[in-house]
């Protein structure tokens, strides 16, 4: 026969719901994360490139967007890009499918990720919105993760 301590359990469960309460810090934290590395993979698929055909601006950079949202239970982070043309960056001339480029930033979602666009090679996709929201995604459960351990100890 298993018996359980209610009290143990309580106190455990009250532990977590703590951890919870660190939700919205913990978007918060992550949306200036994401942003930055948002900006990051500009400059890598983008801005530090070989220049070409087109004058770079700065419009695609200033375009990238984060916000957070958090509530007792949940905590979510959103990155975007405004600018007319950020999914023509984004997939590439050709269109590469989402779900590939999705797949490629969660694989190593710490990363930066680049395909090879460049000034000279304009067409290709540069993921920069996509690695950016898995970036959000692992440090949303990272963080969380801490939150919880920490709670429990």
């Amino acid at each position: 026969m298993i018996t359980f301590d209610d009290r143990e359990l309580l106190a455990v469960l009250a532990k977590l719901e703590a951890a919870c309460d660190e939700l919205p810090q913990i978007a918060e934290t992550v949306r200036g994360e994401a942003l930055g590395h948002a900006q990051l993979q500009s400059d890598l698929n983008i801005y530090r490139t070989t220049p070409g055909k087109y004058v770079r601006t700065g419009a695609f950079r200033q375009g990238i967007q984060a916000r957070q949202t958090a509530a007792k239970n949940s905590a979510s982070v959103t990155i975007i890009n405004a600018v007319d043309y950020a999914l023509y960056v984004e997939v590439g001339r050709q269109g590469m499918d989402l779900g590939v480029l999705q797949t490629m930033a969660l694989a190593n979602p710490g990363q930066l990720l680049t395909l090879g666009r460049s000034g000279q090679n304009w067409t290709i996709a540069a993921p920069v919105v996509t690695a950016a929201q898995a970036f959000a995604l692992y440090r949303l459960q990272q963080l969380f993760v801490l939150a919880v351990k920490n709670a429990v100890k």
